[in-house]
């Protein structure tokens, strides 16, 4: 092919693709019929599957999409019947996928979802086909996960405004069936794994809000299970906290049904989770003071909820690891962000606040807290946080008088 012909070809697609934004399909047409006629001419396959494709996505466009449908079968199989030892099948491959995604991206920008989708969908078959030509191709499996996340973001968002029970329930079981495609690929990628998590967890607050906790803990038992697939990962901090609060999650679940024993085991697989990351010296103070006050504020709310066994289980892993650190280092990490877990190590200022709303509610957390190290016969601490808790109502009685 001349370069001189190469250009006009270039040009002729380029104003294809702005008279298809413009929706100006018969010019386009006309257009894309010159050049089809000339990439069969020239023998340029590439240009001219390029070319079916766009007319494939204007037919499409226009109401007609069992016509588009056969011009993108009509350039898949050009691709099938292709030579995967010529360079030519690798250039098809990439113009039948990149071309497929622009489309499908055009789709979306004009708020179509269904033929937006159906590109996608369509360009899976690329990987599909390959696959058929070469089982052990190794990136195909990548590929297709990736469309399918491409699809799955692709239903987000088109996420409805209103949707009724039902509507809802189907709306998240669609991404989710998406995501659990592409976690099936490729089940050792994070982004995979994280994007079935949320899925699930859509469903999960779903049945949350309509009480029905039976299906929110089998939901959340598949939760916990996908992300124990990044224990065998290089984990970060990150996902090792993302973990624990499936742990969590799914404790809160137990104990709305009333099944205290199995919570509680769930509160405490949840805390092994801190204790990895206490134990690892890759992780810095500021990040461990970080989650220590996050696991005070934890035990906080299970102290409000009566599990007094976690609640302390909670309180006494974050000053075991507290204790240990040295006071002035800690407070130049955290930079006074930190007002509970300072308290509790006798380092804070309640006694200065003039809060009498947080006065009380800390008053109440360390008179469950004095009951709780009490019922462990940890008498001696139960006597200093009863202690603490008479003196800050001390200072409430004065302040009424």
């Amino acid at each position: 092919m001349s370069k001189q012909t190469e250009d006009l070809l270039v040009r002729t697609l380029n104003d294809v693709s702005s008279l298809f934004g413009k929706e100006r399909y018969k010019k386009a047409l006309e257009k894309l019929d010159k050049a089809e006629k000339l990439a069969e001419k020239t023998k340029r396959t590439d240009i001219l599957c390029r070319v079916l494709l766009q007319k494939g996505a204007i037919m499409t466009a226009m109401g007609k999409p069992d016509e588009g449908q056969d011009l993108y079968d009509k350039a898949l199989d050009i691709f099938r019947t292709s030579d995967l030892n010529e360079p030519e099948s690798s250039v098809l491959k990439s113009t039948l996928s990149n071309t497929f995604s622009e489309l499908a991206r055009h789709f979306k920008m004009t708020d179509n979802l269904e033929n937006a989708e159906k590109c996608y969908m369509n360009e899976i078959k690329v990987y599909e086909i390959l696959l058929e030509k070469d089982p052990e191709y190794e990136d195909s499996n990548q590929e297709i996960a990736r469309i399918f996340k491409a699809i799955g973001d692709l239903y987000e968002y088109f996420r409805p405004e209103e949707m009724d029970p039902e509507t809802e329930r189907q709306y998240y079981e669609k991404i989710l069936n998406i995501r659990e495609k592409a976690f099936e690929l490729l089940p050792d990628s994070e982004t995979y794994i994280y994007g079935l998590a949320h899925a699930l967890g859509n469903l999960v607050d779903y049945y949350i809000i309509r009480q029905d906790y039976e299906s929110a803990i089998q939901l959340q038992e598949r939760v916990v299970e996908v992300m124990e697939e990044l224990i065998d990962l290089l984990a970060n901090w990150k996902d090792l906290k993302a973990k624990s609060n499936t742990y969590d999650k799914l404790g809160s679940l137990y104990a709305e049904i009333g099944q205290e024993e199995l919570a509680q085991e769930q509160y405490s697989k949840a805390l092994e989770y801190y204790e990895m990351i206490f134990d690892d010296e890759l992780w810095p103070l500021s990040v461990k003071a970080m989650l220590a006050s996050e696991l005070m504020e934890r035990g906080k709310t299970l102290l409000l909820s009566k599990k007094y066994e976690s609640a302390k289980e909670s309180m006494d892993m974050a000053l075991d690891f507290l204790e240990g650190v040295d006071k002035e280092e800690l407070e130049d990490s955290t930079k006074g962000s930190m007002d509970l877990t300072y308290v509790f190590l006798g380092e804070g200022d309640e006694e200065e606040s003039e809060d009498s709303g947080y006065l009380s509610e800390l008053a109440g957390i360390f008179r469950e807290y004095a009951k709780t190290l009490s019922d462990l016969n940890r008498n001696e601490d139960a006597e200093e946080f009863t202690a603490k808790s008479e003196k800050i109502l001390g200072k409430l009685a004065e302040g009424g008088d």
